[in-house]
């Protein structure tokens, strides 16, 4: 997709946004922070905010900062996709196994799995440190397991083999099966790619291809 048709999709869906009704879903996602002016909204860590007046989106510590297609449509997605009543069943699958979200899979391992391995292969401590710095859970699993909370309500994890003499680095990104329940699945693919992107900055490491 050309940055142009990017920027024709974020603004379809901020206009979109001024109709939601963000009492309703706060109260239905669990999200904190409901009030008359403009809306808090936390992603991966960090804080952001929604516009009572014209929907945009910005960063709360860099409101001049634009943001990216990932970040936009990942908040629009939250409320205007999300089910009557969410609920997370706490067991976590690859996203091969997620309803509607096959036919995605072989392209998701391609632009951003195997991206994701290759990037921290002989960096595990790098990938350990970003992650601790943007205030991930770890998890026991792997060389570097970890507990991301794309929103309060959406957990992703993400398991990190490093590569020996006989098998290169192995990563995987895991979902709640009923993370379509707070978004589209298609959504899912971009909150996992910008989970990769998001480790990689705050390693201060080049996203590999």
């Amino acid at each position: 997709m050309e940055l142009d048709n990017y920027k024709k999709v974020c603004e379809y869906w901020r206009l979109k946004a001024l109709e939601f009704d963000y009492e309703e879903r706060y109260a239905a996602l669990g999200l904190p922070g409901y009030n008359q002016n403009n809306l808090p909204i936390t992603y991966f860590g960090v804080d952001y905010e929604i516009n009572r007046t014209d929907a945009s989106i910005s960063r709360v510590d860099k409101p001049e900062e634009a943001l990216d297609f990932y970040t936009q449509s990942a908040i629009y997605h939250l409320f205007y996709f999300s089910k009557e009543e969410p609920k997370n069943s706490g067991n976590f699958i690859p996203l091969h196994e997620l309803r509607g979200a096959a036919p995605f899979s072989p392209a998701f391992k391609k632009s951003t799995l195997t991206p994701f391995a290759k990037t921290f292969e002989g960096k595990t401590q790098q990938l350990i440190a970003a992650a601790e710095n943007l205030g991930f859970e770890r998890l026991p699993n792997s060389d570097a397991g970890f507990q991301a909370m794309a929103f309060v309500c959406v957990p992703i994890r993400f398991l990190f083999w490093d590569g020996d003499d006989e098998l290169p680095a192995q990563a995987t990104i895991l979902f709640d099966e009923k993370i379509t329940d707070f978004t589209h699945e298609e959504t899912v693919i971009g909150m996992g790619s910008d989970l990769v992107n998001r480790l990689c900055d705050a390693a201060g490491l080049k996203r590999l291809v």
